[in-house]
């Protein structure tokens, strides 16, 4: 046997590379069979993976390559390859096309072939008495056709082909239908996988953001109180944000992080000169950890709705979530998760049992998050979808959502953050709204630089 790698990207673009020994070492050092260039194929490893003939099955193992080795858009260790698999060794690093080429020497049929060789043996007998009465009937056919007249033939011709070409057709169309399925199937799979490892590997660094705030009149020193109950007028909201940096920077919207922004741009809300806003609470919550994190508003966006927010990280252990800083992350039509809160409080309840429901339902908006929190019921929700259309400031998308789920990550089928959802529009399907990450990357690198300074 033979594995044959059909080079389809990196430095070996084009070629054609066959090897027949037992073992196959692949990476960028000199001693590799398959030696990929490390000036060009930066993602491969210096001894990035190795394959191994075992009787009749090429086995591929990864040997603790840093970006990784994926067959089929899917991260292995070691796995059992098939002709024509599809091999990528490091994330965006050089793609092959696997084939194994059988010599005639080679003793591994399948089952089923196997299977048909000993059932032949055991048709050989009946063949035989069918053979007799099968040349007999063509040669009754082939004479009636020979002896027939010139106009019988072309119509007997024209009938055949027809028959012929309605089964070429026929089998042709269901072909068609078949690999669309069996493409379509083959999608959902890669999507579901790469939903189900994004949901894994990052759920825990998406917090739930609570906030109450009211407006105090600087002159007086009094807040404003709420029209005919004279109470002070508190506002409460909810929203999303996830960890950028080891160090504390959570990136989300700017009307998270000032929920009084619109109001103030508001052509029919008017706010005093005096009138300033005051957080009561501003927090996160992320998954599986009970007590909440002070926030402290970092930088705000005056382009874009985005705002980088920081908490002290009081040691714990919370996942960063991956950035794409190439800038060519976001492809229309691409399939994408988005992550986050949409809903608030009442989609937590609606996911909760009911006894639990019950038992929170009237408590006051700041204690009732917290009780979540303790409860463990504190998760983000996921919503699939595709991208539908790419601007300067802002991608577009299908993925449902609703208030309380601004500043949710969206991610690509590579699990790499593109956007940060930001909008809604009621009614209308796939015009769901989200900031480029480029604005945010751009954000965490001026905060970068002025801490250095």
């Amino acid at each position: 046997m033979k594995a044959v790698f059909v080079h389809l990207s990196g430095s070996h673009r084009g070629n054609t590379e066959v090897f027949a020994s037992q073992k196959i070492s692949i990476g960028t050092d000199a001693s590799n069979d398959l030696r990929f260039d490390p000036d060009i194929d930066g993602n491969t490893s210096n001894h990035h993976a190795e394959i191994q003939l075992n009787k009749c099955d090429y086995i591929l193992r990864d040997k603790g390559s840093i970006k990784g080795t994926l067959v089929n858009n899917r991260l292995i260790n070691e796995i059992v390859l098939k002709d024509g698999d599809l091999i990528e060794f490091g994330a965006d690093g050089p793609r092959v096309r696997f084939r194994i080429k059988a010599d005639e020497a080679d003793v591994c049929k399948p089952l089923s072939e196997m299977l048909e060789d000993s059932l032949g043996i055991a048709r050989s007998s009946r063949r035989g008495r069918l053979n007799t009465a099968t040349a007999f009937f063509k040669q009754l056919l082939w004479e009636a056709f020979t002896q027939s007249s010139h106009s019988f033939k072309i119509g007997i011709t024209t009938i055949l082909f027809i028959i012929v070409g309605s089964l070429v057709l026929y089998f042709y169309n269901q072909y068609t239908r078949l690999s669309k399925t069996v493409e379509t199937v083959r999608v959902l799979e890669v999507e579901r996988f790469v939903a189900e490892n994004i949901i894994k590997t990052y759920s825990g660094g998406i917090c739930l953001i609570q906030g109450t705030f009211y407006f105090l009149d600087e002159e007086t020193g009094e807040p404003l109180m709420m029209m005919g109950r004279g109470q002070r007028g508190v506002n409460e909201y909810t929203g999303t944000g996830f960890l950028v940096s080891a160090d504390g920077l959570i990136l989300t919207n700017r009307h998270i992080a000032e929920p009084w922004w619109e109001m103030e741009r508001s052509p029919y809300i008017q706010l005093g000169p005096t009138i300033k806003p005051r957080f009561e609470v501003f927090r996160a919550f992320f998954p599986g950890i009970k007590e909440p994190f002070p926030l402290k508003v970092e930088k705000i966006s005056n382009e874009v709705d985005v705002a980088l927010l920081r908490i002290d990280m009081r040691g714990a252990k919370i996942p960063v979530l991956e950035l794409d800083l190439t800038g060519r992350g976001a492809v229309v039509g691409e399939p994408i998760i988005l992550l986050g809160y949409p809903a608030g409080v009442g989609a937590i309840f609606a996911k909760t049992d009911p006894e639990i429901v019950r038992q929170l339902f009237n408590m006051p908006f700041i204690p009732l998050v917290q009780e979540l929190s303790n409860w463990g019921l504190i998760r983000p929700l996921s919503t699939q979808g595709h991208l539908s259309d790419i601007l300067q400031n802002r991608i577009v998308y299908d993925a449902q959502t609703t208030a309380g789920g601004s500043g949710g990550p969206i991610f690509n089928n590579k699990g790499k953050v593109i956007g940060i959802n930001y909008g809604v529009f009621p009614g209308f399907r796939g015009s769901n709204f989200g900031v480029p990450i480029s604005y945010g990357i751009d954000m965490i690198k001026s905060t970068s630089s002025s801490k250095k300074d």
